[in-house]
């Protein structure tokens, strides 16, 4: 029950632990990638106050993107790209949590929870919160089910308000795949990135038959981890490596390129989407996408000694420090903040207020969890920058049940996102290509997914409760789909009794288990 308080509920405790850290920051700390991270998910959140409006039409609310529909807000898109910045901070990030994990003889399992961890607090604050308070709203006819789109379309109000679990989504996938990248990068730096680009632009070039059209999808994972991994350059250093005059050499071609194809060849160039528009460049990523992001790169880049030193004043550092303690928080309740101040005709500002309000309330947990000195980063010794060796300890069935946990959360994010929070029950179902679920299924998945990640490395002795709850889970998930008459596809029959099947197994006592330690 404390837990849940501390989840909540404002406790100004958190706020001293901000500022302790703050003074207490590491030496070796990379401000310059805390910007990105900050300066990454702050731009998001003014992309939404900048380019979005609301109309009401006859009795239609009308919502606008305007950098679809202005070149001028179009061209702003192009520094704005917020998301870029966030992954690129994270490949960093994940690379140096990944060699502190080794050096504290840890697990990959250990890695993944740690990891997800970080996030998935205040996700799962927001998504609690925001579910009551919808859904409240909705009864009491205070907010329109539905929005219609500049194009005629029309999308759930509900729907839209969870736009941020995007980025979750994302997040999950670049740690799920972590362990992988990782040893890709160490192995062959230069040839995976090279692939990894190549698969961008083929994915985004060719032109698939309908049955295919899904291929494009999967540059939301090629894509995304491009970028995670030029993070992983700047992690090992060989980025800095790079003269400093040629970062705004290619800022300048980058951003000329991006200007020539919108002047002679009159293409769609706005990078932010908010799934309003049939087509953009964000959803799936394409191949301007990426040269925007690496032009807004490569200025930050140019700029990167000013910055570092802007941070390095004691007093622009705590302020800094506060925004980034509090961002996910910030970036979680934007949206349904500005879309209340268009539903219920507020001035802007009072969005200021709200936002405000938003972390003095639920940013609690974000806060307590928040760490910028130096026992974050444990090395094996002072001599040794980073430990050796690279890979942490194994165990198949601990890393699978963490993965597929993992997986599991994924899932649930995504059908959430998609499908909205019980606004239309919780059994009715939406379809996502291969699957089908409903809000009952994603937050069931979230829900377990999360015992089951945390359980590898925490509470062992409910190790077995949780693996048998989330059997009987699964299996009231298809029993609940046949009850209310819907058909279910082979792959999702497949993957349900693979869950079973994984969960039973590991349910299994095992008399000859140890642990296995990987070198490279």
């Amino acid at each position: 029950m404390r837990e849940l308080f501390k989840l909540f509920f404002p406790n100004i405790n958190s706020f001293r632990s901000v500022i302790n850290e703050t003074d207490n920051t590491s030496i070796s700390r990379e401000r310059f990638i805390d910007f990105l991270k900050t300066s990454g998910l702050f731009l998001l959140i003014i992309n939404s106050f900048l380019f979005l409006t609301v109309t009401k039409s006859g009795g239609e609310y009308i919502i606008s993107n305007l950098s679809t529909t202005s070149e001028s807000f179009m061209t702003i898109s192009w520094f704005t790209i917020g998301m870029s910045l966030f992954i690129f901070s994270m490949g960093f990030n994940n690379l140096i949590a990944w060699y502190s994990n080794v050096g504290r003889d840890g697990s990959q399992w250990n890695y993944l929870v740690d990891r997800i961890n970080a996030l998935i607090g205040p996700v799962l604050v927001w998504i609690i919160a925001i579910t009551v308070s919808l859904n409240i709203f909705l009864n009491l006819n205070m907010i329109p089910d539905f929005l219609t789109t500049f194009e005629d379309g029309v999308i759930s109000s509900v729907e839209f308000s969870l736009w941020p679990l995007w980025l979750v989504s994302i997040y999950l996938v670049m740690v799920m795949f972590a362990p992988f990248t990782i040893y890709i990068h160490k192995k062959y730096p230069y040839l995976s990135m090279t692939i990894f680009i190549i698969l961008i632009i083929l994915i985004d070039s060719l032109n698939f038959p309908i049955n295919l059209a899904y291929i494009k999808v999967f540059n939301y994972l090629f894509f995304w981890l491009t970028i995670h991994q030029i993070g992983y350059f700047y992690a090992d250093g060989k980025l800095q490596l790079i003269r400093k005059n040629i970062f705004p050499a290619v800022s300048i071609i980058s951003y000329g390129y991006l200007y020539y194809q919108l002047s002679v060849n009159k293409l769609f160039l706005s990078f932010s989407s908010y799934r309003l528009s049939e087509i953009n460049n964000e959803d799936p990523p394409t191949t301007v996408y990426f040269v925007a992001t690496v032009g807004l790169l490569s200025l930050l880049f140019s700029v990167k000694n000013i910055i570092e030193k802007i941070l390095n004043n004691n007093y622009l550092w705590k302020v800094f420090s506060i925004l980034h303690s509090n961002i996910y928080t910030l970036y979680l309740w934007h949206l349904i903040v500005v879309l209340s101040i268009y539903l219920f005709d507020l001035p802007k500002h009072i969005g200021i207020l709200y936002l405000l309000a938003a972390v003095l309330i639920f940013g609690n947990y974000e806060r307590s969890v928040f760490r910028l000195s130096s026992n974050l980063l444990k090395r094996v010794n002072p001599l040794q920058p980073w430990p050796s060796p690279i890979k942490a300890r194994f165990s198949i069935g601990n890393f699978s049940l963490a993965w597929v946990s993992a997986l599991l959360v994924l899932l649930g994010i995504i059908h959430l996102t998609l499908g909205g929070i019980g606004q239309n029950g919780f059994f009715n179902l939406r379809e996502f290509y291969f699957m089908r679920s409903n809000t009952f299924e994603g937050m069931g998945r979230i829900i377990t997914g999360i015992l089951l990640l945390n359980v590898t490395v925490r509470g062992l002795m409910y190790k077995k409760r949780i693996l048998f709850v989330s059997v009987m889970f699964t299996i009231f998930s298809l029993y609940s789909r046949i009850i209310i008459d819907e058909n279910i596809s082979y792959f999702e029959y497949g993957f349900s009794f693979f869950l079973i099947l994984l969960f039973l197994v590991l349910l299994l006592p095992k008399r000859n288990y140890k642990l296995v330690s990987k070198v490279k």
